[in-house]
């Protein structure tokens, strides 16, 4: 009795510690969101939105009190998933960047018509990394309430995120591509599509590896 009384004694506490820490990590990606809409560069714009909305996410979870931690959501809980959320997203931006060029390789770009850049440059794929771990971030919160069967119908569901983004906001709006970059080509919206559901592929297999073996690197929780 005295055991079970302490663990559940001690529950609000290691709620109230997760809570606290979620939402430092909000206040940090709001602070450096904003700092990056403050550049004025399409890039810094791009960027701080897309820090804004983890940002928002992130803060949504830790006043939102809906329960969380390793005690009620398993092995895969939030400290994990935004661990591997950030380490999947990494990967599917350099996936997805590797992708893109492969499919300049062989012509695949050519034969569709679509005007992409397919000679990415080291920057090129650092930022495609940054904005991987960001989605990735996002990606990771979500993960057990985004709809499908398993990691492959979850990544490709919450794939459509980024790229009804990439085709209502980046193409249109900050590199002037018209709607769903049709600009670049009139197949660049099924590519775009395509691209993005393979990256997300990646990252929600990685997230869900999480869950399956003691192996994953942060399948123990980062606050107990």
């Amino acid at each position: 009795m005295t055991e079970q009384t302490t663990e559940s004694s001690g529950g609000p506490n290691r709620l109230s510690v997760m809570s606290v820490g979620v939402g430092a990590v909000a206040l940090i990606a709001g602070l450096a969101g904003a700092g990056l809409l403050e550049t004025g560069t399409t890039l810094g714009i791009q960027g701080g939105i897309l820090l804004l909305v983890a940002s928002l996410g992130l803060a949504a979870v830790a006043i939102g009190g809906h329960p969380f931690g390793p005690a009620v959501e398993g092995p895969l809980d939030l400290s994990a998933r935004l661990g591997l959320g950030v380490l999947g997203g990494v990967l599917a931006g350099l996936f997805h960047g590797v992708l893109t060029e492969v499919s300049g390789s062989i012509g695949l770009t050519l034969m569709l018509g679509v005007g992409v850049d397919v000679d990415l440059s080291a920057g090129q794929y650092l930022m495609r990394a940054l904005y991987g771990s960001v989605w990735g971030i996002a990606f990771g919160i979500l993960y057990p309430v985004v709809p499908g069967e398993g990691f492959a119908g979850k990544g490709a569901i919450f794939s459509l995120v980024p790229s009804l983004y990439t085709l209502l906001v980046v193409y249109p709006v900050f590199l002037g591509l018209g709607l769903l970059g049709v600009r670049q080509g009139l197949l660049t919206f099924p590519l775009v599509l395509v691209g993005n559901a393979l990256a997300g592929l990646v990252a929600a297999r990685v997230i869900s590896w999480g869950g399956e073996t003691d192996l994953a690197p942060v399948s123990d929780p980062l606050v107990t």
